[in-house]
């Protein structure tokens, strides 16, 4: 059983996603990208409703943002909805294409599209030569072979096509040919006769693919009554996609959406190598720039939103998502190998197999740090002298790693420590703002204090009468804000880095877990803290 008593992993095990994968959505940009999408095809439909679609009927949409940001996610995500929204979907992936030649492009296209929808034309052209046949076609009847044994053994025209239809007879493909020639263009017949026969006819030139493309279109919109969804994903400045866009996009495909997608780099890469198709896409129907998409909210908001998914017994609740979603965050801040959709979606499905394994209810710090030691096996948190498990580096900073009173309590354990260790002596303090007085092996008496959130800054007078008068020789100042520096004071600045080393020291002073190889990593710590 996983986390949440949840059965089965929800997150994808594969970093390139795929289209059961895609079902899936989460992330405000990513819903508001959809919403643009769907718009764009319902308004599309809206308008080819009723009537023949024309080359006017087209729509350029592009979709725009870094590696990892859920662009090919989104595009997956919309074909996997064809159904419900009267379109059918053919997603290319340009960068699996080498070369990218014209036959290659236009195999990868065909293959773009679902089984079923070939499936579903070919049944729509077989009855359209029925109904041509039964109304007394005599070539309609040829290309069915429809002979007069047929007629006389019984069987019907309707019989004949659906066995054909089954697969239990074939057609004549020579007769089909001269059918189609007087029905339809040439590329129109070159089409209907491949998917009758189940067989495609290599394309060898930009023209022939555009004209099949077009085909495709037209008569998808004649005999199922849906627009396409070309999804071209990787489009960058290689010359033969461009090309391939530019052909598209100059034939104004009918009844059809053009969704371009790319990376920043390889949109600029279009605009330096051809000028008047960037253009082009520039005056796109739809812009969609994903940018906030890898966002520490969206990203945290993605996350939850697998879970959810699978969650049928509802144990995945409000409270659950807030720590989850608090780790996420902590892991954005952090480190910059989890700031985008695609990286944090594996670390967590690392997680979750971490978590089944050892009967974990829920994803804890500990498993994400089983995770990310086998997925990131040099990764360490950034600053850090204490060389601090991530599992105790999220917990610290989920926790509030600035907490004040707690730096106040891990300072006085540091000091206490380097007393213990011989380094310093403590003294009795005189000064309620002081939070620690000792003298160091110099012979010097030295005053410590400790300025951090919480409680605010004191009156820097007083402090300054402290670093004046004879009550140390020394004062210290450890703050994580910006003060004026009082006369004859060191400041130390404590970043979130070193506030979570004295938190991580003081977590293993006071469970006595001090082990004989910290000691050096804590005197290093004392030293860039001025404390020793």
């Amino acid at each position: 059983m996983y986390p949440y008593q949840l059965q089965q992993n929800p997150y994808p095990s594969s970093p390139t996603p795929t289209e059961k994968d895609a079902k899936i959505l989460g992330g405000r940009r990513h819903k508001e990208a959809k919403a643009a999408v769907l718009e764009c095809i319902k308004e599309l439909n809206r308008k080819v409703e009723g009537r023949t679609a024309e080359n006017g009927d087209f729509r350029v949409i592009t979709v725009v943002q870094d590696v990892g940001s859920g662009k090919t996610h989104l595009a997956l995500h919309v074909k996997s909805l064809k159904g419900r929204y009267n379109a059918e979907c053919s997603y290319v992936d340009l960068s699996t294409i080498s070369p990218k030649t014209v036959s290659g492009i236009y195999d990868a296209i065909l293959k773009g599209f679902d089984d079923e929808f070939f499936v579903q034309l070919r049944s729509k052209f077989l009855n359209y030569l029925k109904e041509n046949a039964e109304q007394g076609d005599n070539s309609a009847r040829k290309a069915l072979d429809y002979t007069f044994v047929n007629k006389l053994t019984g069987m019907t025209i309707k019989e004949k096509t659906e066995d054909i239809i089954n697969g239990k007879q074939s057609i004549s493909v020579e007769n089909l040919t001269a059918f189609l020639i007087h029905k339809f263009n040439y590329h129109e017949s070159i089409l209907i006769r491949n998917v009758i026969s189940n067989s495609f006819d290599e394309v060898k030139n930009l023209e022939t693919l555009i004209g099949m493309l077009s085909s495709i279109s037209r008569l998808t919109h004649r005999f199922l009554g849906k627009i396409l969804v070309f999804e071209v994903d990787e489009i960058d400045g290689n010359k033969d996609s461009i090309e391939l866009i530019k052909g598209v996009i100059n034939a104004h495909l009918p009844a059809s959406v053009l969704l371009l997608i790319s990376t920043p780099s390889g949109y600029l890469e279009i605009q330096n190598a051809n000028p008047s198709v960037f253009d082009r896409l520039e005056k796109a129907n739809y812009k969609i720039d994903l940018a906030g998409s890898n966002s520490r909210d969206e990203l945290a908001e993605i996350v939850t939103e697998y879970i959810k998914h699978y969650d049928k017994d509802d144990k995945f609740g409000l409270v659950e998502q807030q720590e989850l979603e608090e780790k996420i965050q902590v892991l954005y801040d952090e480190f910059t190998e989890f700031r985008n959709v695609r990286s944090v979606i594996n670390i967590l499905y690392q997680a979750m197999e971490k978590a089944m394994q050892s009967n974990s209810k829920k994803v804890d710090e500990t498993v994400i740090d089983e995770a990310i030691r086998q997925s990131y096996p040099g990764l360490r948190v950034r600053g850090s002298i204490m060389n601090i498990p991530i599992s105790d580096f999220l917990t610290i900073r989920r926790n509030g790693g600035d907490n004040e009173k707690e730096i106040k309590k891990a300072v006085k354990s540091l000091t206490a420590f380097a007393q213990e260790m011989g380094t310093i002596q403590k003294l009795e303090k005189q000064n309620l703002l002081l939070d620690a007085v000792y003298e160091d092996n110099f012979g010097s008496k030295v005053g410590l204090a400790v300025i951090a959130n919480e409680l605010g800054i004191p009156d820097l007078d007083q402090i300054s009468d402290i670093s004046k008068s004879a009550v140390v020789d020394k004062l210290v100042i450890l703050t994580n804000k910006k003060i004026q520096i009082p006369y004859n004071a060191t400041i130390v600045n404590i970043d979130k880095s070193k506030m979570v080393d004295l938190i991580y020291f003081n977590n293993k002073y006071d469970g006595k877990k001090i082990a004989e190889e910290d000691n050096e990593r804590i005197e290093l710590l004392a030293r860039t803290l001025s404390i020793i």
